[in-house]
């Protein structure tokens, strides 16, 4: 392969393996899970996004099915928030008629292996787990599920509002592909080198993405104290 037709192939590659890991696990879901984890986006002063609200539809009718009998809501908030990610998951399950007693909200965590850590810390015996996120999310939310030894497969939505071909859809495509690179490198040569591309990466879509900004800066103070 050429030089200058390496980032194509590479991009055809990774965009190739999250959109056919979201399709798989779409039709072949695992059986008997022990708990579901709905991993928390964005939410307004305590109501959730459409992105959000389409995760948390997923998990209710999870539940109605039968498939679950123990949820977690993950996510904490950034500063001046009023509300966590966590909190405003599990008031929007009970508004949905899934009993408060089996919702736990672990308000914990700005990004995925930060929210995974904080489930961790407080309830370190999870099981089988179904994590639910979006489509575009789910090889990437599994991957890190299991670098912390969680049992994790990714149930992702079916009725995410991004869908293709928005721009949406391409620009969370593109960005899932940078996450999973930094998985991939985390991997195969350490966390060292893939906190330094996780840097260059932020930096990136922090100059295509301003509104990311505040959440970059977030998760750079959480790593200084940690």
């Amino acid at each position: 392969m050429r030089l200058s037709t390496l980032p194509l192939g590479l991009a055809l590659v990774y965009s190739g393996r999250i959109i056919f890991h979201a399709y798989r696990r779409q039709l072949f879901p695992p059986q008997d899970p022990d708990s579901l984890v709905v991993l928390g986006t964005a939410q307004y002063d305590g109501r959730a996004s459409r992105q959000f609200a389409a995760r948390l539809d997923h998990a209710v009718v999870l539940w109605q099915a039968g498939i679950v009998h123990q949820l977690y809501t993950v996510g904490g908030n950034l500063p001046g928030d009023r509300f966590t990610e966590a909190g405003v998951g599990r008031d929007y399950l009970i508004e949905h008629g899934v009993p408060a007693e089996k919702i736990t909200a672990v308000a914990q965590g700005n990004d995925t292996r930060g929210s995974y850590q904080g489930l961790l810390a407080q309830h370190p015996v999870l099981g089988t787990v179904l994590v639910v996120t979006d489509p575009h999310h789910s090889l990437r939310a599994e991957s890190i599920a299991r670098q912390l030894e969680i049992a994790a497969f990714a149930s992702p939505t079916t009725t995410s509002p991004v869908q293709f071909p928005a721009k949406a859809w391409w620009i969370t495509l593109s960005h899932e592909m940078g996450g999973l690179v930094v998985v991939d490198v985390s991997r195969v040569i350490g966390a060292s080198a893939a906190d330094k591309v996780e840097d260059a990466l932020r930096r990136l879509q922090a100059g295509i993405r301003p509104s990311r900004r505040a959440r970059h800066r977030q998760l750079a103070a959480e790593k200084e104290e940690s």
